[in-house]
């Protein structure tokens, strides 16, 4: 599980890096500090792949959508894609990605929920962001055929060094099946990872645990820092 754990997190640490090894280092377009209700919106890039739009779109709906860039994913890449940031409803930001093809633009899925959004040339794209999910979750895709793929994870870093906000059962299996106690209020606690809803905890004595959220409010109530930020 640490092994797995730390090959995640390397990998993770070094997106920005790829980019760089291969001569191109990342540039960074900030669409602004309002860009979402969750704060600012970053788009990064390798500028010879990318022509940058940054230019609102009308929408019937009324909620702000930006078309952000016209992009390649690698320089091998054959396909190029457009970038759109919209602000959801109810608090919902994420990107939409559309195939550039003969006859126009095809988008290829909802919008991937997050608030930054990088393509180092690596063939891939990740998104990242606290936005309807329990954490920072980071996600990556590309597109093959046609069709938009998320690279599937045995489970999301999370890596938040915290505390707990009140007493919470913990337990020793996944499932959060088994329980084998508490930890108390004010109790310093690393956050590891998740599946998206469950979580692994290291207390203070490096003792793991599982724990799953009983309070659905959009503000942290039993851990600092975890809460949904969405609906």
């Amino acid at each position: 599980m640490v092994r797995v754990l730390l090959v995640m997190a390397a990998f993770v640490c070094g997106l920005a890096a790829s980019a760089i090894a291969a001569g191109d280092e990342l540039a960074t377009l900030n669409l602004g500090e309002n860009a979402s209700c969750w704060g600012p919106v970053f788009i990064h890039y390798v500028p010879s792949l990318a022509t940058i739009i940054n230019t609102a779109t009308p929408q019937e709906s009324g909620f702000k959508e930006i078309r952000v860039a016209k992009l390649r994913l690698s320089a091998r890449s054959a396909d190029t894609l457009i970038v759109d940031y919209t602000e959801g409803g109810s608090c919902d930001p994420g990107f939409i990605i559309s195939l550039i093809e003969k006859r126009g633009p095809r988008r290829l899925d909802w919008p991937i929920h997050g608030l930054d959004f990088e393509a180092p040339g690596d063939g891939f794209f990740y998104v990242r962001g606290h936005t309807d999910s329990w954490f920072d979750m980071r996600r990556k895709f590309t597109v093959e055929g046609g069709n938009l793929r998320e690279t599937k994870q045995p489970f999301y870093y999370v890596g938040l060094e915290t505390k707990t906000l009140r007493q919470i059962p913990v337990y020793s299996t996944q499932g959060c099946s088994e329980y084998i106690g508490r930890i108390e209020e004010g109790a310093p606690v690393t956050v590891l990872l998740s599946d998206g809803a469950t979580f692994l905890l290291k207390t203070d004595h490096d003792i793991l645990v599982w724990w799953r959220p009983q309070i659905t409010q959009q503000r942290a109530e039993e851990i600092e820092g975890i809460y949904f930020a969405g609906d």
